[in-house]
C-alpha cells in the first residue's frame, strides 16, 4: 500500500513533465534592430526543450550585409515547482557576433536547426541599418532576486552587453585601442589602408611595383594585422602565384610584431612571407591571396579579452606586365632584367701548359640571375674549353647572384690577354639595354707545347721520365708503344668490367632498399583513402577536401624526399624523376585544384562536387595518380 502511494505521487510529478518531453521551441533573436554601419550585433539561436534532445549546431546561410567575428554557444537548465508540478526547461544558445558591413534594410534569413534528426526553421529577422554609427544601448535594469541578490543571469547578460560596446569602441575609427607603444619609445609609422575598422584581424600583399618588364622583379610581402593579439595562425594557403618565377626572400618562422597606426588606429603588423617574383609573360599576371585562419585575443579596458577565431585572406594584385622593347636589343641578350655587375678572375693566376686552371665569373645584382647565361668568352685560340660548372642563389636583401667556374687548359706557354667578359642587360628603370663588363683579364702560361695530345686529367701532373733510360730509335720505339696500348688495353678492359659490375650491385641494392619504402607508402595511401572515404560517407566535404589535398602534398613529399607540408607543387615536381614529372604533372595540378575548391571555395560554387558519387571519384583519382607516381619513384 505504501509503494502504491509513492509510485502514485511520482506519476502525479513526472506526468506533466513527461507529457511535455517531445515539445521542442527553435527561435532567432537579436540584441537590436537599429543599428549604424559598423556596429556589432548578437544573433542568439535558441533551442528549447524540457527534455534531454540531440542539437545539431546550425549551419547559417549566407549573411548578405553581414561579417561573422566570432561565434561561441552556452546551455542552460531551469527547474521549477509550482502548484504541485515539477517542470524542468533545458536550453540551448549558439550565438553569433555579428559586424554590420553596409547600409540600408538587411534580412538575417530562416536559419535551419536539426533537433533530434527533426528540421526546425527560424524566422527571417529585419534589420534597419542606417549608415550612421548607433549609440550602444544601455545596460537593463537589474532585476532583484528574492533577498535583495541580483540575478545572476541579468548580470550575465550585463556583462556580456558591456563586451559588446567595447568591442565596438576598440574598432571604432579613431580609436587606438589599447595598442602597445611603439619600439624603443619611436612613433609607430602611420600607413594608409582601405581597411574595416571592425576587423579582428586582417591580411594585406604589399608589392613594390604594379607594372613591371618580362623578368623585371616584383617583391610582394603579405603582412598580418591586428588590433588585438594573435594566440595562433594556421596558414590554409600561400599563394600559387602562377605566372611568376618565384623565389623566397623571407618565411616567418615565428610572428615578429611592431606596431604601426593605420588610419589613425593602432595595429601589431608581422610579416608573414616575402617573395621575389619575376613574371614570365606579358600580359596581366595576379598575384593571388594568401589564406589563413587566427584566434585573436581583442584587448578590452579591462585587461581581458575573448578569443575571436575566423578566417582571412588578403585581397588579390594585378600586375600590368610589358615585354622588354626589341628596338635596340643586343644580339646576345639572353633575358637578364635588372642592375648587375661582373667579376672574372683566373685561378690561379698563372698556369702551366696542358694543365688546368679555373676561371671564375661572378654575376650579382637585383634581378634574377639565375636565368643569366654564361657569356661569350673570347678566348685565345690555344685555350681549350675543358668543363663547366653554375651555381646560383637568391639572396634574404633581394639580391641574388650567379658564379661560373669554367676550366680550361693552355696548351701553349707564354702571356695572354683576354678581353673582358661583358653581358647585356636591361634597366627597367631607365629602359635601356646596357653592356656590364668586367675588367681584362691576363694569365701566364710556363711549361712546354705538346700539340696533339689529349689533355692529363685535371690535377694530376704526369709521371717524370725514369732517369737512365736510353732513347732507342727505331723498332725499339715501335715496340715500347705496343707493350704501352697492350697495358692501356688491358687496364680499360678491367676498369669497363669493374664498372658493370659495380653497377649491378648498386642496382640490386638500391631495389632492396627502395621497396620497402615503396611498399609503406602505398601502404600509406591505402590508410588515408579508409579515413578520407569516412568523412565522405559522413557528408563532411570540407574536411573531405582538406584532408585529400593534405594526402597528395605528403605522399609527394615522401616520393621527392623533401618533405612536403610546407612545400608548393611545382617546388616537390622539381625533384622527381623526369618520367614523373611529365606524366602526372597536368593530373595531379587537376586533383589539387578540385581538392582545394571543395576545402576553401563558396558553397554554391561546389554543389555539384559534394555529391557522393563525385567524392567517390575523386578519391579514386586520387588512389590512381598516387600509385603510379610511386611506381615512377627513383625511391
Amino acid at each position: 500500500m505504501r509503494y502504491g502511494i509513492i509510485i502514485a505521487m511520482l506519476l502525479t510529478v513526472l506526468g506533466p513533465a513527461a507529457a511535455w518531453a517531445a515539445e521542442v521551441a527553435v527561435q532567432a533573436t537579436v540584441d537590436r534592430n537599429q543599428v549604424g554601419e559598423g556596429d556589432v550585433i548578437n544573433l542568439i539561436v535558441t533551442v528549447s526543450s524540457q527534455d534531454s534532445v540531440s542539437v545539431a549546431e546550425p549551419r547559417l546561410p549566407a549573411l548578405p550585409g553581414f561579417e561573422l567575428i566570432n561565434s561561441t554557444t552556452s546551455q542552460q537548465t531551469k527547474s521549477s515547482y509550482n502548484n504541485g508540478q515539477f517542470t524542468t526547461e533545458q536550453s540551448r544558445n549558439f550565438i553569433y557576433m555579428l559586424a554590420v558591413a553596409k547600409k540600408g534594410t538587411l534580412t538575417i534569413p530562416e536559419i535551419p536547426v536539426t533537433v533530434d534528426g527533426q528540421v526546425f526553421k527560424t524566422q527571417p529577422i529585419q534589420i534597419a541599418a542606417n549608415g550612421a554609427r548607433a549609440v550602444p544601448p544601455q545596460a537593463r535594469g537589474r532585476q532583484q532576486a528574492p533577498g535583495g541578490q541580483i540575478d545572476p543571469m541579468d548580470q550575465m547578460d550585463e556583462m556580456e552587453e558591456l563586451f559588446n560596446q567595447m568591442v565596438q569602441r576598440q574598432f571604432a575609427p579613431g580609436q587606438r585601442g589599447g595598442g602597445r607603444p611603439g619600439r624603443r619609445g619611436g612613433a609607430a609609422p602611420e600607413e594608409q589602408l582601405p581597411i574595416n575598422p571592425n576587423e579582428a584581424f586582417f591580411i594585406q600583399a604589399n608589392v613594390d611595383k604594379t607594372k613591371v618588364f618580362v623578368g623585371e622583379q616584383v617583391t610582394a610581402s603579405f603582412y598580418i594585422y591586428t588590433p588585438g593579439n594573435v594566440r595562433d595562425i594556421d596558414t590554409l594557403k600561400y599563394p600559387d602565384l602562377k605566372g611568376f618565377w618565384k623565389e623566397e626572400i623571407e618565411m616567418a618562422t615565428r610572428l615578429n610584431f611592431e606596431q604601426v597606426i593605420v588610419n589613425g588606429i593602432a595595429y601589431q603588423r608581422a610579416l608573414l612571407v616575402s617573395y621575389a617574383l619575376f613574371p614570365i609573360k606579358a600580359g596581366k599576371s595576379v598575384i593571388d591571396p594568401y589564406k589563413a585562419k587566427c584566434t585573436v585575443i581583442t584587448p578590452s579596458n579591462f585587461g581581458f579579452g575573448r578569443p575571436y577565431q575566423f578566417t582571412k585572406a588578403s585581397k588579390p594584385i594585378t600586375i600590368d606586365v610589358a615585354e622588354v622593347p626589341a628596338a635596340g636589343k643586343p644580339p646576345h641578350y639572353t633575358g637578364a632584367v635588372g642592375r648587375f655587375r661582373v667579376t672574372a678572375a683566373f685561378e690561379p693566376p698563372t698556369g702551366t701548359a696542358n694543365q688546368p686552371v679555373t676561371l671564375r665569373i661572378r654575376l650579382e645584382g637585383q634581378g634574377n640571375a639565375k636565368l643569366i647565361e654564361l657569356p661569350n668568352l673570347n678566348l685565345p685560340p690555344s685555350f681549350e674549353l675543358y668543363d663547366q660548372k653554375s651555381n646560383a642563389k637568391f639572396l634574404k636583401d633581394g639580391n641574388s647572384f650567379k658564379e661560373f667556374e669554367v676550366l680550361i687548359i693552355p696548351r701553349e706557354p707564354g702571356v695572354f690577354q683576354v678581353p673582358p667578359v661583358q653581358i647585356s642587360v636591361f634597366d627597367s628603370e631607365t629602359q635601356k639595354y646596357a653592356n656590364v663588363s668586367s675588367q681584362p683579364l691576363s694569365l701566364t702560361v710556363t711549361g712546354t707545347a705538346a700539340p696533339g695530345q689529349p689533355a692529363p686529367t685535371p690535377g694530376v701532373k704526369g709521371a717524370p721520365a725514369e732517369p737512365g733510360k736510353p732513347s732507342l730509335p727505331g723498332l725499339a720505339t715501335e715496340l715500347d708503344a705496343g707493350r704501352t696500348s697492350q697495358k692501356i688495353w688491358w687496364i680499360f678492359t678491367g676498369l669497363a668490367y669493374l664498372g658493370i659490375l659495380g653497377f649491378l650491385l648498386w642496382q640490386v641494392r638500391t631495389q632492396l632498399r627502395s621497396k620497402p619504402k615503396k611498399l609503406s607508402l602505398q601502404l600509406m595511401v591505402k590508410r588515408r583513402l579508409k579515413s578520407i572515404r569516412e568523412l565522405a560517407a559522413k557528408g563532411d566535404w570540407r574536411r573531405f577536401g582538406v584532408e585529400l589535398t593534405n594526402a597528395v602534398y605528403f605522399i609527394l613529399g615522401q616520393v621527392s624526399e623533401q618533405g612536403g607540408a610546407h612545400q608548393e607543387l611545382g617546388r616537390l615536381l622539381e625533384h622527381t624523376p623526369p618520367s614523373l614529372r611529365g606524366e602526372l604533372s597536368e593530373p595531379l595540378r587537376k586533383l589539387l585544384a578540385q581538392c582545394e575548391a571543395l576545402s576553401f571555395a563558396p558553397e554554391s560554387m561546389v554543389a555539384d562536387m559534394t555529391e557522393k558519387k563525385k567524392l567517390d571519384a575523386l578519391l579514386g583519382e586520387f588512389e590512381k595518380v598516387m600509385n603510379r607516381a610511386i611506381e615512377l619513384a627513383e625511391i
